[in-house]
């Protein structure tokens, strides 16, 4: 079992460019954050749970792609992951578990792969 955590400044998250939104997110994580009126906080929530996903698989993480790790819902809606491309080839097998929270002013995601 490894464990990611990390924690952003929403502020960052206020005024981004379209290419850096299209490296990073999936289409439908972009589609799920504009019906939000204060996106940045959803969008500093999953970049957290993005990169505490790389984190917890502990390897050299530099070849992954942040846009490979994609925060979805249950039906509840509770946060869960959904693995693509290099990620999913290292996720095979393993389950992870995620959690995202955030204040006015910072976002933190943990991130639990056994």
């Amino acid at each position: 079992m490894k464990v990611g955590i990390d924690t952003v400044e929403i502020s960052r998250f206020a005024e981004l460019s379209q290419k850096f939104l299209e490296r990073v997110y999936a289409k439908e994580e972009l589609e799920y954050i504009s019906k939000f009126s204060f996106p940045a906080e959803r969008l500093a929530g999953f970049f957290c749970a993005k990169e505490a996903a790389l984190k917890a698989l502990g390897k050299d993480i530099s070849k992954l792609s942040l846009s490979d790790v994609v925060v979805t819902h249950d039906k509840f809606g509770a946060p869960k992951l959904v693995f693509k491309g290099e990620m999913a080839k290292l996720m095979a097998g393993k389950a992870a578990l995620v959690s995202i929270s955030h204040s006015k002013t910072s976002a933190v995601a943990i991130v639990v792969v056994k």
